[in-house]
């Protein structure tokens, strides 16, 4: 907040009216898109021109921890619950094989555990590299 703070003063010493900074930092914050919240800087009810709205939502962006910062959740989201389902099947092989137990649909439970942790590992692995991110 501290850097939020630092950027509103900087800007209402520029001549920036208060309430679309307070718009503009509420945008960032919640994650919404650089687009949305261009247009609404410039719209015709708010009276910024782009240049200094580009400006100020790049300072911002970067303050808040990048652009895309909350965009890549679902895939570490999506990875760690398939990790996590893929435990249960991996648990009953691990313990059928331990005390010498007979396995019963043995290849619906090996290609479930299996294809469990191969997605929720690749989906983690998307998320890293930023593969989650809306086109528009």
């Amino acid at each position: 907040m501290k850097k939020f703070a630092a950027l509103q003063t900087k800007y209402l010493a520029q001549g920036v009216r208060e309430d679309n900074i307070e718009y503009a930092i509420s945008a960032v914050k919640d994650g919404s898109k650089r687009e949305h919240i261009l247009e609404n800087l410039v719209a015709d009810y708010r009276g910024m021109n782009t240049i200094e709205a580009n400006r100020m939502l790049n300072e911002m962006f970067a303050a808040n921890g990048g652009e895309f910062k909350k965009e890549n959740r679902d895939g570490y989201l999506y990875g760690i619950a398939l990790l996590l389902i893929g435990l249960v099947p991996a648990f009953y092989i691990f313990c059928l094989y331990t005390y010498r137990g007979v396995l019963d649909y043995s290849w619906e439970v090996w290609a479930l555990a299996v294809s469990c942790f191969l997605g929720g590992i690749s989906c983690i692995a998307m998320a890293i590299l930023g593969k989650y991110r809306d086109s528009d």
